[in-house]
């Protein structure tokens, strides 16, 4: 029993270390990046052609202690509609998030408006720059700890005090930054068997400005820089019902690093992927790799304007035995008005 009781206690003490002292310099992940554009990167906004909403939720190490959890939800549109298919147009997007983290409740929530502008550069390109800022707020309550001097030689007992010196309960931030984006799509494959059908890249550079970000108010503690890079594209073969999409994600965050890459395969409901019996309707199947972390699996449709994907994250980085083979979860949703 007093070794379960200071395994438990070690386990506490290393996750309040980690997420006071080293997870405020990074951000909340998401597996289905893809899934929530504007969170992604601000040249994002608009380039799905109508208003989208988009919710993502996140459910991590359920078996470690209090599981992470993550929310987030955007919504982007364009201001107008290109007269001309040389014209560039206008978007816009908003986003909300909020992150749980431990048993200490340490809360981050954020809400973000970008701008974006994209700019056609022929019959299948655009190219697009977007920018966003951002109001966020992050919280801590340590009364819902456990702490070492709260154990009375055989379990934990409330009623004690902890007798800590808690840090500052909570602090806000600004936040900026900005994002380009490259576009290909090409309705027709014409006379090939094989098309790229769609391929999408974009570069984001987030947190410019370095907000403060430390629960400790006698600290200058600031927020790194982010950078990301990702992309992605459709292949298909002409007159056929499926689709095979590969992807690539990688960010930087200081010395915290994630890279992941894969593919899914589309099953189309209807006609084919393009020409006259085009359809918006498949089923998709996804594997994925988060290098030297885990494996992903992902099932997900999309009918007309709904898509609603569901992953898992197969833990296998040396954090597998801690978090009991449990990995994460993560449910998507999106929907795009008028299409």
């Amino acid at each position: 029993m007093k070794i379960n009781i200071l395994h438990t206690s070690l386990i506490l003490a290393l996750f309040l270390v980690f997420n006071i002292f080293e997870a405020r310099t990074q951000d909340p992940t998401f597996t289905q990046f893809y899934s929530n554009p504007v969170y992604l990167n601000p040249a994002l906004a608009g380039s799905s052609g109508c208003p989208r909403v988009a919710i993502n939720y996140r459910n991590q190490w359920k078996s470690v202690a209090s599981p992470f959890q993550t929310m987030a939800a955007g919504f982007d549109a364009r201001l107008q509609k290109s007269k001309r298919r040389s014209d560039g147009f206008f978007a816009l997007g908003l986003q909300v998030y909020n992150d749980q983290t431990g048993d200490l409740s340490i809360r981050t929530s954020q809400v973000s408006l970008s701008g974006a502008y994209h700019l056609n550069l022929g019959r299948n390109s655009t190219i697009g720059l977007g920018i966003y800022a951002g109001f966020g707020q992050r919280s801590i309550d340590g009364n819902n700890g456990r702490w070492g001097n709260q154990y009375n030689g055989l379990a934990y007992d409330p009623s004690i005090l902890n007798g800590e010196p808690l840090p500052t309960a909570q602090f806000s931030f600004k936040d900026a930054g900005a994002g380009t984006l490259y576009r290909y799509r090409k309705n027709n494959a014409g006379s090939q068997s094989w098309v790229v059908h769609s391929a999408t890249a974009g570069l984001g550079f987030f947190h410019v400005n370095r907000p403060f970000y430390s629960f400790l108010a006698n600290e200058n503690e600031r927020l790194w820089m982010r950078y990301t890079i990702f992309g992605s594209a459709e292949i298909s073969m002409k007159n056929t019902k499926t689709a095979l999409v590969p992807l690539f994600f990688y960010q930087q965050q200081k010395s915290a690093l994630e890279c992941v890459y894969g593919a899914s395969y589309r099953y189309y409901l209807k006609g084919s992927l393009s020409g006259k019996s085009a359809s918006n309707n498949f089923l998709s199947f996804g594997l994925y790799n988060r290098w030297k972390d885990a494996m992903i699996g992902k099932v997900g449709f999309q009918m007309n304007q709904y898509q609603l994907n569901l992953s898992y994250d197969f833990t296998i980085s040396d954090l597998s035995d801690l978090a009991k083979t449990q990995g994460a979860f993560e449910l998507s949703f999106s929907y795009l008005f008028g299409k």
